[in-house]
């Protein structure tokens, strides 16, 4: 009887989000605004570009949209979905198929590359091997049937007519997933679930077709359009879920449905749930409300929040305004010590007890070079993870210290190719590392290191600069690093096509430069 009810309010809920979708597109209804908090700046921000998903052409949004339910059972850790997705065809040529990523499926028994290194093998399955997976039960278009394939973390959808090129069209997809008891980005614990790169989601269409690159145990292997979301959560009522966007709670009956909306367009969505969660929050300078939502008694939950509002207010000074009104940071079991995803961080207990708390600090600038700004994050992680290790302890300015840290790093680097460790060139794809430590010291601390010798050839405020327009012409876009790169030369007034070169194509290590940089 219980599960009857469950799938009759999954239905309910299915055809007022699809009715809402339906009014939303002819203009008839609006989505509810995120709070807004009137607090004068202390100090002067560049804001990102505003989106409200219209273009010059009513009928072609500007990002495509996502209107989901999600049924959570948590006696099975099941979550029955539908999902309505509203595409347009954006890519060079005309379409025939769709083509979607169901990450979760990494984690079937099954898969043909597994999500995760031996290194960390017994920190992701504290418990013992557990595995995870997404059903595709059924995909419709204006009520017809459609015929797919799911290989892997690759959907296929076939497509009743050719989809033209700035067309868009709306399918449903509805699926079941079984989330399993493991340390990752998505996993659970005794105290709560959660689920990051789990939603099916529109693949990217490149220069060379749709990006179908596996789920590659190093690294961050996703490469992500911007969109809107608009997720319904049905939990009994006793159940506190957080996630991605502005958030309103209901009940119907006996059960509890809290509604998430993006309007701002994000990366992702992801969410955690639990009936263990308590939740305290700070509102930034700014106006963004910062959560904590935990479990466990403990927590230096002051220390954790103080240490957020500070970093994401040296991050908005030094690169531009955060566009959500929210950022909720979860506690979870993480093999890593920290994971965003758009407007939400997934962190470790264990971490979330340091003093310094550096991971999550990196993880919060993240949200700017990973989640608002896309990128290539298989080929070209060296972009965001630089970039984030370099001004993640809000040094910049700071000279001295900033030297001093660099010297650190650059040091254990020289002492590691001595020791014929850590050779490899910083433009190199994820694929062909075996250990986070390789990667993190490539990826991140090498990669940091060239961007202080950046940011010590172009002197202090040109860099800055840099940042500013990079993040005002690459907010919610997909960035390369020809694109970085030929901003860096227009700024800088000089073509810096061979310090890169230098840098991103030799597996020895750069000397450090000398002068300091000009103000």
């Amino acid at each position: 009887m219980q599960r009857l009810l469950s799938i009759f309010l999954l239905a309910l809920v299915a055809v007022i989000s699809a009715c809402n979708n339906a009014n939303y597109q002819e203009g008839t209804i609006s989505i509810i605004d995120p709070p807004v908090y009137i607090i004068d700046m202390p100090f002067e921000v560049t804001q990102p570009p505003i989106v409200d998903n219209q273009t010059s052409d009513p009928d072609i949004p500007l990002f495509n949209e996502y209107s989901i339910t999600l049924d959570f059972d948590p006696e099975t850790r099941m979550i029955t979905g539908m999902g309505i997705v509203r595409y347009t065809n954006r890519t060079n040529t005309n379409l025939r198929e769709l083509v979607f990523r169901v990450n979760l499926n990494a984690w079937n028994e099954e898969a043909t590359i597994a999500p995760y290194s031996r290194e960390v093998y017994r920190q992701i399955f504290r418990d013992g091997r557990n595995y995870g997976y997404m059903n595709i039960l059924h995909v419709f278009h204006d009520n017809e049937e459609l015929s797919f394939s799911l290989r892997d973390t690759v959907l296929t959808v076939t497509l009743p007519y050719t989809l033209e090129q700035e067309e868009t069209t709306q399918i449903n997809i509805q699926f079941e997933a079984y989330i399993p008891i493991i340390a990752h980005r998505t996993g659970a614990n005794d105290h709560a679930v959660w689920a990051g790169a789990f939603l099916p989601v529109e693949a990217v269409f490149g220069s060379q077709g749709w990006h179908t690159e596996p789920y590659y145990p190093i690294g961050t292997p996703f490469i992500l359009e911007a969109a809107n979301y608009v997720v319904e959560i049905i939990t009994p009522p006793d159940y506190t879920v957080a996630g991605t966007g502005s958030k309103i709670e209901s009940t119907l009956d006996d059960r509890k449905i809290t509604r998430f909306t993006v309007q701002m367009a994000a990366r992702d969505f992801a969410f955690a749930i639990s009936p263990n969660f308590r939740r305290t929050s700070q509102i930034t300078p700014s106006g963004v409300e910062i959560s904590l939502y935990y479990y466990t008694n403990d927590l230096p939950v002051n220390h954790i929040l103080n240490t957020a509002v500070e970093t994401m207010t040296f991050f908005e000074e030094t690169v531009g305004r955060y566009p959500y009104s929210h950022l909720s940071i979860v506690e979870t079991d993480m093999f890593q010590n920290s994971v965003g995803f758009s407007a939400i961080i997934f962190a470790d207990s264990n971490h979330l007890r340091h003093t310094n708390l550096r991971d999550l600090r990196g993880e919060i600038g993240r949200q700017w070079f990973s989640s608002i700004i896309g990128g290539n994050p298989i080929n070209e992680a060296w972009l965001s993870g630089g970039l984030t290790f370099l001004l993640r302890d809000g040094l910049l300015g700071q000279t001295q210290e900033l030297r001093t840290l660099i010297e650190n790093v650059h040091l254990d680097l020289q002492n590691r190719l001595i020791r014929n460790e850590g050779s490899r060139r910083i433009a190199s794809s994820v694929r062909y590392y075996n250990t986070w430590g390789d990667y993190f010291r490539i990826q991140h601390n090498k990669a940091g290191v060239m961007f202080y010798s950046l940011y010590r050839e172009m002197g202090e405020e040109n860099f800055r600069e840099l940042l500013r327009e990079y993040y005002n012409q690459f907010a919610f876009r997909i960035a390369s690093s020809a694109d970085f790169i030929s901003l860096a030369g227009d700024i800088h007034g000089r073509d810096l096509d061979s310090f890169f070169e230098y840098w991103l194509y030799t597996t020895e290590l750069p000397e450090l430069p000398i002068a300091r940089p000009q103000n």
